[in-house]
């Protein structure tokens, strides 16, 4: 009696595909806490737009923060942003084509127009998935760091308050690196179980 093979590979499947959704989220800590190859990110001309370009002072790597809102920026070198008119609401920073580990800024609320704060939310898309966090904003400064876990990468940044804020500063980013499309221990695993599973079939007709 022939016995088949296949229900222990799809268990097997099953097991893995569980596991790799054990996301590991990053970490959110309120504060200025620099990673070792911190860049701070500069803006070389001044702009007006809803979609500001800045690079990374090392690496020369652009960074692009995009808002529903028309923005500007403070100056240039390591300046601000800012809303034309009105308080900051939302904002988004991503690095096309790259991806990074860490990243810095301050949501800063002082001056005209008064902004009030309250809880800001964001969502930050990795690679190992999307995550969100919650936290006050008071006045004055209010840094917050952003560390993926270990032997992860961040995407994009994705922050929205419904009272406002005034000004975006001192962004600062870490660990910028490429994707080269690897595909991940676990997608592979899943493959060749697949692969596996066929074979299986393939013997048993």
């Amino acid at each position: 009696m022939r016995h088949s093979h296949l229900p222990a590979v799809f268990a097997a499947a099953t097991l893995l595909a569980c596991a790799s959704q054990a996301l590991a989220a990053p970490s959110f800590t309120l504060g200025n806490n620099p990673e070792p190859d911190e860049q701070n990110v500069l803006f070389g001309t001044s702009q007006v737009g809803m979609a500001i370009t800045g690079t990374t002072n090392q690496t020369n790597t652009e960074v692009l923060v995009t808002s529903t809102q028309v923005l500007q920026t403070g100056g240039v070198g390591q300046a601000y942003l800012e809303p034309v008119s009105g308080v900051f609401t939302n904002f988004a920073v991503t690095l096309p084509g790259n991806v990074f580990r860490d990243i810095i800024f301050n949501t800063q609320i002082g001056g005209q127009p008064k902004a009030d704060g309250g809880t800001a939310t964001l969502t930050v898309v990795g690679s190992d998935g999307t995550f969100d966090f919650s936290y006050d904003l008071g006045n004055g400064q209010n840094y917050l760091t952003i560390v993926a876990a270990a032997g992860e990468t961040m995407t994009s940044v994705a922050f929205s308050v419904t009272d406002g804020f005034n000004q975006l500063q001192q962004i600062r980013i870490s660990g910028l690196t490429t994707p080269t499309g690897v595909p991940e221990p676990v997608s592979m695993a899943l493959f060749g179980l697949g692969l596996a599973g066929l074979g299986l079939v393939r013997r048993k007709a």
